[in-house]
């Protein structure tokens, strides 16, 4: 065994048994959870598990190549819910779609100022911290802009919970809906044929490279998801990804948002935290009014449009409208817009105003 192998070796024996200590915590709270008649126990239940393990201080840790692999399984999934039909549809998600840019900048205008209340945001954090983009994306712009990261990925964090706890929990006792029902898909695993699995890999590597190389943010999610859609659409293929994956691609995404609260101290609590929480229900109330705006126009089920309209993380979001099966095809291009109009506009709008107006300050 080379030298640097051997001397890595108890490093990576160490973190991988961590990993797996980890997801066997988010195992445990999703068969805890399922026991109670709230949705999304694999999801919920692994998140809450890691959550309640960090309160208790029990080391936890994600993996994010596993973080990775799952998101492409999710894009998958997504991808086979396409069907020919949504082309009838187009007119329909058109006009639906429309509403997404007036509504981020809605969003951004209700959470700049907001933010600018609390010491700790300069323009920029504020700014980021108001426009509900993707985790990462905006963590990485805002390193760009070398804003204050810690307070920005706990905006985010916080802002990605909150919700993905009470979207589902709204739909539950909001209406008589059957939560309870399968995900669609093949029964298991070895329902899949070898022709099937073929088509899947090929569309989740194609499409994950291709979603890379054009600088998709997302792109592991948004490059197969399309990959396999585009087959779907055209009738091309029927694969249906089995509930097995999906069930992990639930366990490891929620395992990954409750780690991103590692090293929270108190006083993030006391301040970033809450002001977070505060701000996911002022985005809450936004979504719930253009929600009801855009049924009233198109008349499209109002549990997808709100799923749709959910300033929650992009995958999440996409998992969540999989999992309970409200057109996760038209949800998914939803936060796709939303992500690519927050990714341009919030470049766009650093570079030409506020960091120009910090500098200003400076120089005052």
């Amino acid at each position: 065994m080379p030298a640097w192998r051997h001397h890595f070796a108890p490093f990576e024996l160490k973190r991988v048994a961590l990993i797996t200590a980890t997801l066997i915590i988010g195992v445990a709270g999703a068969l805890a959870y399922a026991h109670t008649e709230l949705p999304l126990p694999w999801f919920l239940g692994s998140m809450i598990a890691c959550l309640i393990a960090l309160a208790l201080r029990v080391p936890i840790k994600s993996s994010r190549p596993l973080t990775r692999l799952m998101r492409i399984v999710l894009g998958l999934a997504i991808g086979s819910s396409f069907t020919p039909e949504m082309i009838d549809r187009a007119g329909e998600m058109a006009i639906s779609l429309m509403f997404v840019p007036p509504y981020v900048v809605f969003l951004g205008i209700l959470g700049y100022p907001y933010f600018r209340l609390f010491p700790g945001f300069d323009r920029v954090t504020a700014f980021l911290a108001a426009v509900p983009g993707g985790f990462q994306t905006m963590v990485a712009i805002g390193e760009d802009c070398k804003c204050d990261l810690r307070r920005l990925s706990i905006v985010h964090s916080t802002r990605i919970l909150v919700i993905v706890v009470l979207v589902p929990l709204w739909i539950q006792f909001s209406g008589s809906i059957d939560l309870s029902r399968s995900i669609p898909g093949t029964e298991s695993l070895s329902a899949l044929t070898l022709q099937d699995v073929l088509i899947l890999v090929a569309c989740g590597i194609v499409g994950d490279w291709a979603g890379r190389r054009a600088g998709i943010s997302g792109a592991a999610i948004i490059g197969p998801m399309l990959a396999n859609g585009t087959l779907h659409i055209f009738g091309l293929v029927e694969t249906r990804l089995p509930l097995e994956l999906v069930n992990a691609a639930q366990l490891v995404i929620g395992v990954h948002i409750g780690c991103q609260f590692l090293g929270l101290t108190l006083r993030d609590i006391a301040t970033t935290v809450s002001v977070a929480f505060g701000y996911a229900l002022v985005l809450l109330i936004g979504a719930a009014l253009f929600t009801a705006l855009v049924v009233w126009v198109t008349g499209i089920n109002e549990y997808a449009v709100a799923l749709a309209y959910a300033p929650g993380g992009q995958p999440e979001m996409n998992l969540i409208a999989l999992v309970l099966n409200f057109d996760p095809a038209y949800v998914a291009l939803h936060h796709l817009l939303r992500v690519m109009v927050i990714v341009v506009g919030a470049q766009f709008i650093i570079s030409r105003f506020l960091t120009t107006n910090e500098r200003e300050d400076e120089k005052a």
